[in-house]
């Protein structure tokens, strides 16, 4: 027990944590997404509602993260699955099982250490304008087509209702959603075509970043969750902007204090508006360089 509670207090927690002191079984996310661990992964199945992972990324076993960003891509898939016609969204890589740098990981990803890091094919259609299910990664254009003889394209408005679905999931903040400029150009001008409102458009802008000191993101989109508040606890570190986040945990109590007002009084002014409380957000740089943060 003295162990234990020094090594609460002093947030130590490294050996700790491992030994099974301090953990309820939860997953804990240590460290920063390019430093750091995993301790007790959820495990990504390799198939599911909405979504599935091919041989070469299932041979790999890189198919842990936390809790949160498990929930988080087996919720957007089911939720976009009506919407996809019989395609799939494919997971890649995420973290191993314990994270890390290991050569299981190391050999691929330079992040992708604390289990909050996933990779995302782009939806995609075929030479012949159908949907097409991802069977790899493609490497695309500025125009979206693929540069090499398959003919195929990303799927432009299935990629956009998976980056508008991300960035307001309930079951984790995202961050970062990692992807070649072109492409999110692509997605945001759509979006504007479409109609989309002004504030979802903004909050997208915010999560799509190019990387200034990685691989551009053009055969994939890579999505990173914050840390959570449980996980801080023990160590994890976010990199970078934390707007997205203040922005959640401002709706979060928003929409608390709502509710608050109408179980108390019955306002039901207040229940009209619970759907709309997310505050318009000024679009940012559309790349972002990470070695300040490691």
């Amino acid at each position: 027990m003295v162990r234990g509670f020094f090594c609460a207090v002093s947030l130590l927690l490294a050996g700790c944590i491992e030994l099974g002191v301090i953990t309820d079984g939860t997953s804990i996310s240590v460290g920063k997404a390019s430093n750091g661990y995993l301790v007790d992964a959820a495990r990504l199945p390799d198939k599911g509602d909405g979504f599935m992972t091919r041989e070469i990324w299932i041979a790999r076993d890189n198919r842990y993260g936390t809790d949160e960003l498990v929930e988080l891509l087996t919720g957007v898939a089911r939720r976009l699955a009506p919407e996809m016609k019989g395609t799939k969204l494919v997971i890649a890589d995420m973290s191993s099982r314990r994270g890390g740098g290991g050569r299981e990981n190391s050999a691929f990803h330079r992040s992708h250490q604390s289990g909050r890091d996933a990779d995302l094919l782009y939806y995609m259609r075929d030479a012949q304008g159908q949907p097409f299910e991802a069977d790899a990664m493609h490497v695309f254009d500025q125009r979206g087509r693929a540069r090499d003889t398959s003919g195929l394209v990303v799927d432009v408005p299935r990629t956009w209702l998976l980056v508008k679905e991300l960035v307001a999931a309930p079951e984790a903040p995202v961050q970062f959603i990692f992807m070649y400029e072109p492409i999110a150009r692509l997605l945001l001008d759509h979006a504007a075509q479409i109609g989309e409102p002004a504030a979802v458009i903004a909050k997208a802008r915010l999560a799509l970043k190019q990387p200034g000191d990685s691989a551009r993101h053009d055969d994939h989109m890579h999505v990173r969750v914050y840390c959570s508040k449980a996980d801080r606890e023990f160590g994890c570190t976010d990199m970078g902007p934390m707007e997205l986040f203040a922005e959640r945990e401002a709706e979060h109590s928003q929409l608390l204090e709502l509710v608050g007002q109408v179980v108390s009084h019955g306002d039901t002014k207040s229940a009209g508006t619970i759907k709309s409380t997310a505050p318009a957000l000024g679009a940012r740089a559309d790349r972002i360089d990470l070695r300040g943060w490691r």
